[in-house]
């Protein structure tokens, strides 16, 4: 294979030897510079006949010095979309008086000599009116690195740039203004555009990054930053950026890439939620666990006291004072039932084995026969009002869940009522699709400050009042199941009020 730029012979082609009179231009072009080009060169003449060519077309062709003299439609063709495009662009510089056609992208060129095929990028030049410069280099490299890097970036989140001082403004991939939502016709964004959408807090640091930079010290730590992308929304993202090459001590590009980290942060703020919310739970546990050891000691100790003062025969049972030690045996095993039910509806709620069956119920009848087993209980100080519509509404719903949650609510009412009255029933409402279900006293009161946390497990507004502070997280939990919400008002002082409002024919009951 040749070595050296090669020419056709005199008389072959009717042209002039390159020891007679040739083109200038031809003249200019040395077979030292020719061949020291990395792009394979063909030198066409005007009958379309290769005149000239240098080591790298040789190679890249895979032919030798024969070539030449011979038409070049007949050794190659230009494949665009099955098509010979190579014809048709000789023509249009011949006809158009154009000085250059480009190569259309992604076209390759095939031998017949050696069946040689490679992907190209090229150009077609007139060098004057007999002569044609084709240069081409092989792409095939340079494409399959291209298609695997969109192919690679395509299914991620990371968005390369390049800085150009002329504009001061980066040129970033087209993807980036896509998934941002940022508006830009060509895709690029000046530098004063880009600080005015970083969060305040960041621009400090991304300042000083970038600064750097563009004075030719090199920074290679990535830099997070939040973005507002183009819904208004703010977006963590983290840059990082390089120089190629310095001039002067300025550098003669800046390239970089930034990457949208929101996913990271948000599982990142979701482990740390989630180990908050362990650390928490397992203080709480410590102290329901310290709590409730107390909470059943107190009335066990009670029941066994009083029962022993009843057997040891010293107190007559006929006596008022037996009558009173029955009545405190009876309510502290009330209070022991109580606690240890809400200890096993919390493991059920814990792991998921509450059961619910819904079914249609008359409200005033189920309403009726709550209040007659709370009414048994109820302090004698205290005025226990049922107050119902005159007409009855059908309700779907567990009446057993309904009940165990309404009787919390009615005990927590009696704990702090030591007089005056507890309401009782519901009202409709929303054209008659919600019954509002309240439970109204005029005890103690909550502060304010209580109402968000007094449905959090093992919270007590009083920890001087009997109880472990799962009633309102239980019923919490029941009520969204029936698909409902609870909710409280309340005055210090004055009394509360808990309202659920409950859907009297709930679209999501077989769930």
């Amino acid at each position: 294979m040749p070595t050296s730029l090669s020419e056709s012979p005199s008389g072959k082609d009717g042209n002039d030897d390159h020891h007679g009179c040739r083109c200038p231009e031809s003249d200019l072009l040395s077979d030292q510079l020719l061949n020291a080009l990395q792009n394979s060169i063909l030198v066409i003449d005007a009958g379309e006949k290769i005149r000239r060519a240098n080591t790298q077309a040789f190679e890249d062709l895979q032919v030798d010095n024969t070539v030449i003299g011979r038409k070049i439609t007949d050794i190659l063709t230009v494949i665009d979309r099955n098509d010979d495009i190579l014809p048709g662009l000789l023509e249009n510089l011949k006809n158009n008086n154009e000085k250059s056609v480009r190569l259309p992208g992604d076209v390759f060129i095939r031998c017949k000599d050696s069946g040689t095929q490679l992907f190209v990028r090229g150009q077609l030049t007139c060098l004057s009116d007999d002569e044609i410069l084709f240069s081409f280099h092989n792409a095939v490299d340079e494409l399959t690195r291209n298609f695997l890097l969109k192919m690679a970036l395509s299914s991620t989140r990371i968005f390369p740039w390049v800085y150009d001082r002329d504009r001061s403004a980066m040129l970033i991939d087209p993807r980036y203004f896509t998934y941002t939502g940022i508006p830009s016709e060509d895709n690029s964004m000046t530098v004063e555009a880009f600080f005015e959408r970083l969060h305040p807090d960041d621009r400090e640091a991304m300042a000083n990054a970038f600064g750097q930079q563009l004075n030719g010290s090199h920074y290679p730590y990535p830099v997070p930053f939040r973005l507002l992308r183009g819904d208004g929304r703010w977006e963590w993202f983290e840059g990082q950026s390089t120089y190629l090459g310095q001039i002067n001590g300025i550098p003669y590009r800046i390239v970089g890439i930034c990457m949208s980290t929101q996913a990271h942060k948000d599982i990142e703020e979701a482990l740390i939620a989630a180990r908050d919310k362990a650390e928490q739970s397992d203080r709480l546990k410590s102290a329901f666990l310290a709590n409730i050891s107390h909470e059943i000691r107190t009335p066990l100790n009670a029941i066994v006291g009083f029962s022993n003062l009843l057997t040891g025969g010293d107190i007559s049972v006929d006596s008022e004072e037996a009558h009173e030690y029955v009545e405190l045996i009876n309510t502290n095993c009330t209070h022991l039932l109580r606690l240890i039910s809400d200890i096993l509806d919390l493991s059920r709620i814990e792991s998921d084995t509450m059961e619910y069956n819904f079914s249609e119920q008359s409200l005033n009848r189920l309403l009726k026969d709550i209040h007659q087993v709370h009414k048994l209980t109820m302090p004698a100080n205290v005025a226990f009002n049922l107050r119902l519509p005159n007409e009855d509404v059908r309700i779907t719903t567990d009446p057993l869940r309904l009940g165990q949650l309404l009787g919390n609510l009615l005990a927590n009412a009696e704990k702090f009522t030591g007089k005056g009255r507890i309401d009782f029933g519901y009202t409709l409402s929303g054209n008659g699709e919600t019954a509002e279900i309240f439970v109204e006293d005029t005890g103690r009161g909550i502060p304010e400050e209580q109402f968000v946390k007094i449905f959090d497990r093992f919270h007590k507004i009083d920890s001087f009042v009997q109880g472990a502070g799962l009633g309102l997280s239980i019923c919490k939990t029941i009520a969204e199941r029936l698909g409902s919400k609870i909710s409280v008002s309340s005055r210090l002082g004055e009394g509360s009020r808990f309202s659920l409002k409950l859907p009297l024919h709930p679209e999501d009951t077989a769930a």
